[in-house]
């Protein structure tokens, strides 16, 4: 039996902070409101329906870049595996949350622009820290080493063919 995969598009509702476990891994959550448009059948006009939340979790690697890249108010699409969590607040209320465990998290490019940067986080050089203060190489400032990784190695997935670069030139 496979897991199960839930895909949700909404928008990021709460500051995702880095934490680190007992064990040292880093960690974060964040919440994700998601609403539903409904029509008013009577009137035509489009309304919002009811909001549902959703905490995403995320680990390692991820965790840290998450936390660099997402914040309140913005867009995102997150995937990844569902479960609830359960327990008793202090009035004796039974309360629940909808869990997602990311797979992926990123920007909803169909509501505003985005950028990509990839991070290797073993690299120091090019490892973030919580407060943002390295900022690392800029990916569109199209010069010669634009298709070049970090480590100076080729890349030919980011290099455009021969008559590509001809006809953008």
């Amino acid at each position: 039996m496979s897991d199960a995969k839930v895909t949700v598009t909404g928008y990021v509702g709460t500051t995702p902070v880095l934490h680190l476990s007992a064990h040292d891994v880093p960690w974060t959550s964040f919440r994700v409101g998601s609403t539903r448009r409904l029509r008013d059948a009577a009137t035509g006009e489009w309304r919002d329906g009811r909001t549902t939340w959703f905490t995403v979790k995320a680990f390692r690697g991820a965790a840290r870049t998450i936390c660099e890249s997402i914040t309140p108010g913005q867009p995102v699409v997150v995937t990844g595996r569902p479960s609830t969590e359960e327990w008793v607040d202090k009035e004796g209320r039974d309360r629940y949350a909808l869990i997602i465990d990311a797979d992926a998290v990123g920007p909803d490019a169909t509501r505003g622009l985005t950028r990509f940067t990839k991070v290797t986080h073993d690299d120091p050089a090019t490892e973030r820290t919580p407060s943002g203060s390295a900022t690392p190489p800029d990916p569109w400032d199209g010069g010669a080493d634009a298709a070049e990784d970090r480590d100076g190695a080729h890349d030919p997935e980011d290099a455009l063919d021969p008559a590509a670069e001809a006809a953008v030139a």
